[in-house]
């Protein structure tokens, strides 16, 4: 009976990551410049560096100062490991490439003006990019159970920070206030230089802020109460931008309600140096893992395009 011969030792285990890292320390130069290249500690580059010279048991890279960066174990590794690394990456951006076209329906929910003044622009963009995607905007402030009624996210506006829950919430954007008054009412009743000027106005004023209750502005020597007198008080922006405009007096809004109105000439920054505490925009989706590639697609585009319309131009 012929006698088994020995297996052979099993090849040590490679990570990709690691030997993509380790190319990466070659064509760099050193440990410190890729990790300048990756926006990572160098102790991160060096410990992946020292998990591979462990799997193959032998040192790849020179850490001290001066003369080449590799050994000769390391040279002959960057010779045969690099056209291979660059394959496979080349392999990874076809497959990403390929699923990339992201498709399907998005089902997403705003209060009336989000939707209408900052969705409404950016969801004909993206769909204009990804002509596979289906979305569907809800504009209510009603409260949704985004699970229960199908929703992929939600698009909402908190004073205060968000109580606890299971959902996912990243903030977009912070929604402070300014105050706008139109053309022929300041031209009528004269423009406020001062904030304390702002007690001879008539105010529209909005939900949460007292007929009475000071306005509290934070300019640049801090905050300043003033005594408003609010001839209308109403608990919607779209209601308060549109007595603005017909010359109510002058009124707190947000930037993203403001702006149309202000490029019209409809409305004018009163006292520009001056804010009031606002509020925060944030998104909410189910705690999903993963996520689908088109909500990442579409929250990523969001958080590139949507601040710019939510905030005022410092």
């Amino acid at each position: 009976m012929a006698t088994p011969r020995p297996r052979a030792p099993a090849p040590p285990p490679v990570r990709f990551d690691e030997l993509a890292l380790f190319v990466e320390v070659a064509t760099a130069g050193s440990l410190a410049a890729a990790a300048r290249r990756r926006g990572v500690p160098k102790s991160t580059v060096g410990r992946a560096i020292a998990r591979l010279e462990g799997d193959l048991g032998v040192a790849l890279v020179r850490r001290h100062r001066g003369g080449p960066p590799l050994t000769d174990p390391g040279r002959a590794l960057l010779e045969q490991a690099a056209p291979h690394v660059a394959a496979l990456r080349d392999l990874a951006r076809g497959v990403a490439r390929t699923e990339g076209e992201i498709h399907g329906a998005l089902r997403v929910t705003a209060t009336s003006d989000l939707a209408r003044l900052v969705l409404g622009p950016l969801v004909a963009a993206f769909v204009a990019r990804h002509p596979r995607i289906e979305i569907e905007v809800d504009a209510s402030i009603r409260l949704i159970d985004l699970a229960r009624e199908g929703f992929d996210l939600a698009l909402r506006v908190a004073e205060r920070r968000l109580p606890a829950s299971t959902l996912v919430a990243r903030k977009l954007a912070r929604l402070d206030l300014g105050l706008f008054a139109s053309p022929a009412y300041l031209a009528a009743r004269g423009v406020p230089r001062q904030p304390g000027e702002l007690v001879d106005h008539d105010h529209v004023l909005l939900p949460g802020r007292e007929r009475r209750a000071p306005l509290v502005l934070d300019g640049p020597r801090g905050p300043v109460p003033v005594a408003a007198r609010a001839r209308i008080v109403g608990n919607d922006f779209d209601f308060a931008r549109a007595a603005l405009c017909a010359g109510a007096g002058i009124g707190p809004l947000s930037w993203f309600v403001a702006r149309p109105e202000v490029a019209a000439g409809r409305l004018v920054r009163v006292l520009p140096d001056h804010r009031l505490a606002g509020a925060t925009a944030y998104l909410i989706h189910l705690p999903l893992r993963p996520l689908p590639a088109k909500l990442v697609a579409f929250k990523r585009f969001l958080f590139e395009h949507a601040p710019p319309l939510l905030t005022e131009p410092a």
